[in-house]
């Protein structure tokens, strides 16, 4: 999670996993408890690591905070899981596993106005 410190102007996401990945989420915590589903990647592929532009870049208000959720698939079932037998540590091989959840954003961003 990643608690917005100044009132934020979000522009990408970008879910990073490695062969394990299962599903991947992104969700805004609002200062007022309100959460807003942002992102959900069902079933997280390696070979396509997407950074998600939003179609229009989301007003956030200080205090959000930016959850990352995920699932790993550490299974026999997973036809990408090098070795279901091992037990997995953070690392930066791709055998290893990550899961780190990117984002871009603009800082002190006034809020827009309402069309």
């Amino acid at each position: 999670s990643h608690r917005f410190q100044r009132d934020t102007l979000l522009l990408s996401l970008q879910p990073h996993m490695h062969y394990r990945g299962g599903t991947f989420r992104f969700v805004a915590e609002l200062p007022d408890g309100r959460r807003e589903p942002l992102l959900h990647v069902p079933r997280f592929d390696f070979d396509w690591h997407h950074r998600y532009e939003l179609a229009q870049p989301r007003w956030f208000p200080a205090g959000t905070r930016l959850h990352a959720i995920g699932t790993y698939d550490n299974s026999a079932g997973n036809p990408d899981n090098p070795d279901p037998t091992q037990t997995v540590w953070f690392g930066l091989q791709s055998e290893e596993e990550m899961f780190i959840g990117f984002f871009e954003a603009i800082w002190n961003a006034p809020k827009p106005r309402e069309k």
